[in-house]
């Protein structure tokens, strides 16, 4: 920790010595800065020795010292200096300064030099800072207090915090110092809890940080004294900060989730005494990743602990790690934060939700419900505000045909993902769900009420009238679905009741019926007769005039194996009869000299185009995609999914086809255009399915392998 301290106090020791503020008037060497209270300008070289510059200032006629290198005095605002450099001058320099900040304690007279004696200019003055807490920075706000002594072995005692705690962040003077920290009880007993000397750098003297508790019954006193007797006056500078709260008192976030899909903040505080701790909370959700970096160099004297909030109001156990992620029913993250020593802290905490969980409204900028969707229903309305939440209120104005869109994942370890839906209208609302994407099964859940959230009613998405209060929407894993799913939530009035009596006269029109069947009919017979041919094939399994030849491929790949030469192997392309996908696979064969390595492959033709996947190297997991097209291709995207085993993801592509996650750009396509990509995807799966999507004559389309590629 003493290290960390020391780094800390060089940092800010440095920043010390540079202008408050400064500002340049016509005459470029003439500069300014904010002074008050005791007040050192002086001239310092820059990156090794210089001579031949001079400094003079002017704006206080309270001058103490001045040698056209350095001037002291009692300053009281705006400074001007300038430093004129002669002909001759080697080297560069700049301006170092210490002084206290405008309305902050400084010292007007000599104070006393004995700790315990209160001469009502000597106490410094708390802040009001947020410590021990979230605070937004690890930089803690410091303020700048400055003081003379006033001769050699000059003495100064400065109150610093009675029943609180202060952080002496750095002192600087222009002669060496002694400091010595002592504890006055109020039983009259007095201690010094240390004493230790400055250290010299460059001109000036400095010590490190040092962090001062003192408890209800305790004050707490900072003495610093001059070591050379016969020195002149010299000035001081102290940065420090004094604070009489211990913690920020009861949590911000205790019960709020995230609001943003990433959280990143610092957090700071002081250890008041040995085995002092601190605790606070962070916004959190489920299924969020979190990390959490410390800035304390001694990691063996400081502890961190994480628990989590859930939804049922408990707490977790200790979290082992300091990164992973945050289970299903989590609403927040406590952080607590020990140590064995008496100093300052700092961590940062980072939260990342990767969840797709609820994207929100379709058409309306509304924030999105971040995180895990609970797997359960809510116990209450107090905890129903922790759930992804849709409110549809059909008297501020007209339905939309799709006005909700449900969309996130469902896994193995996260099969159930439960929505609320809040009907605002006094009449009811009618909803139902489309499946857009996914495999994924859906209830739509009327439930009794506000204070009982049991299950009434349900459908399997199919339209539903839903009366006015609290209602679910489920969304359960398939038998054989694992990812991404998205439905489309429509909502439309209930049907107007209308009051007048019916009768039954469909008996009178039951020959109409009849004919309009027939009528009606008549056109899906005539397309049958006609595509009699196809509808066979497709049924008995005879569509080879729309299949990738395959056979033609493997003929390429055993001239390879048997080591023909390039005369032959032209001739061998030359036999595959057409162009397109075929003919760009076998020159993808012979391009790469794939000899035995293709270990399956999955192929579909459509009147858009044809697609191919082909795995070419089981172990290193590279696979081959190629595509044909047959119409105007616009954004055309090639997609892999992997719905069991492990994740894998696309790792690399040859060329610069641009990819991400499971993605790969194709782009635009003419056609007749024919293009073959190899890929590397990792970690090796267990099965793989492709799918391209795109817009051909402005029309979303897709072409979709019925069959998966099994990795065996």
């Amino acid at each position: 920790m003493q290290s960390a301290r020391t780094g800390i106090y060089f940092v800010v020791a440095i920043l010390c010595f540079l202008p408050l503020s400064a500002a340049q008037d016509n005459d470029s060497s003439l500069l300014e800065i904010e002074a008050f209270g005791p007040t050192y300008v002086a001239i310092e070289c820059e990156d090794g020795p210089c001579s031949g510059f001079s400094l003079e200032i002017s704006g206080s006629d309270q001058t103490v010292f001045e040698d056209g290198l350095s001037w002291s005095g009692n300053a009281s605002g705006r400074l001007t200096y300038s430093i004129h450099e002669e002909s001759d001058a080697l080297g560069s320099a700049s301006i170092i300064t210490l002084t206290s900040e405008d309305g902050f304690i400084h010292e007007h007279t000599d104070v006393n030099g004995s700790s315990g004696v209160y001469d009502g200019v000597n106490s410094i003055p708390s802040s009001d800072v947020c410590i021990d807490d979230l605070c937004g920075s690890l930089v803690f706000p410091t303020k700048r207090m400055s003081g003379w002594f006033d001769s050699g072995g000059d003495s100064d005692a400065w109150l610093l915090v009675s029943g609180g705690i202060a952080l002496v962040e750095s002192i600087v003077s222009e002669a060496p110092f002694l400091v010595e920290i002592w504890k006055e009880r109020t039983d009259g007993s007095k201690e010094m809890t240390s004493r230790s000397s400055s250290v010299s750098s460059g001109s000036l003297h400095m010590h490190a940080g040092i962090t001062v508790s003192a408890s209800s019954d305790e004050d707490a006193w900072m003495v610093l004294s001059a070591t050379e007797q016969d020195r002149r006056n010299s000035v001081y500078a102290v940065e420090l900060l004094v604070s009489d709260e211990d913690g920020a008192g009861a949590s911000h976030y205790t019960n709020q989730r995230m609001t943003a899909n990433s959280f990143s903040s610092y957090a700071r505080g002081l250890f008041h005494f040995p085995g002092d701790f601190d605790s606070f909370t962070v916004p959190a959700a489920g299924g969020v990743e979190f990390e959490i970096s410390s800035f304390t160099d001694n990691n063996d004297l400081e502890s961190i602990e994480i628990r989590e909030h859930l939804l049922d109001g408990s707490v977790s156990e200790k979290i082992e790690h300091l990164s992973g992620v945050t289970s299903h029913d989590t609403v927040s993250l406590e952080i607590r934060i020990g140590s064995s020593f008496e100093g300052a802290w700092g961590i940062q905490v980072m939260l990342e939700s990767k969840s797709s969980d609820f994207s929100g409204s379709v058409g309306m900028e509304e924030h999105g419900f971040v995180g895990d969707a609970p797997n359960r229903l809510p116990h209450d309305s107090e905890e129903a505000s922790m759930w992804p939440m849709w409110a549809v209120d059909s008297d501020q104005g007209a339905y939309s045909s799709s006005m909700l869109r449900l969309q996130g994942d469902v896994s193995d370890q996260d099969p159930i993902d439960i929505y609320l839906v809040s009907i605002e209208s006094d009449n009811g609302t009618m909803i139902r769900s489309d499946l857009e994407m996914g495999g994924a099964n859906i209830q739509i859940q009327e439930l009794r009420g506000q204070s009982d959230y049991s299950i009434m009613n349900s459908t399997n998405g199919s339209q539903m009238l839903l009366p006015k209060g609290m209602h679910a929407i489920r969304v359960e894993q398939g038998s054989s679905q694992v990812g991404a799913y998205s439905f489309i939530i429509s909502v439309n009035s209930p049907p107007e009741e209308d009051p007048g009596s019916y009768v039954d006269l469909s008996s009178e029109a039951r020959p109409y019926y009849i004919f309009a069947g027939v009528f009606l009919l008549t056109p899906a017979f005539l397309v049958m007769l006609m595509m009699r041919k196809e509808i066979l094939q497709r049924i008995f399994g005879g569509n080879e005039g729309h299949t990738i030849n395959q056979q033609k491929i493997d003929s390429i790949r055993n001239k390879l194996e048997m080591g023909m030469s390039d005369g032959d192997l032209e001739a061998a392309l030359e036999s595959v009869e057409g162009s397109g996908l075929v003919s760009a696979r076998a020159g993808f064969i012979v391009e790469k000299g794939l000899v035995n390595r293709e270990v399956a492959n999955v192929s579909t033709s459509t009147p858009l185009g044809d697609i191919g996947l082909w795995i070419d190297d089981i172990e290193k997991g590279m696979i081959s995609f190629g595509m044909a097209s047959n119409a105007v291709w616009k954004m055309a995207c090639l997609r892999l999914s992997f719905p069991h085993g492990p994740r894998s993801e696309i790792s690399e592509v040859e060329g610069e086809w641009k990819f991400h996650g499971d993605e790969i750009l194709v782009g635009d396509l003419q056609a007749g255009d024919c293009v073959m990509i190899s890929i590397r995807v990792s970690p090796v799966p267990e099965m793989i399915e492709v799918e391209v999507t795109g817009r051909v004559k402005g029309e979303p389309v897709a072409i979709v392998p019925r069959k998966a590629l099994r990795w065996e």
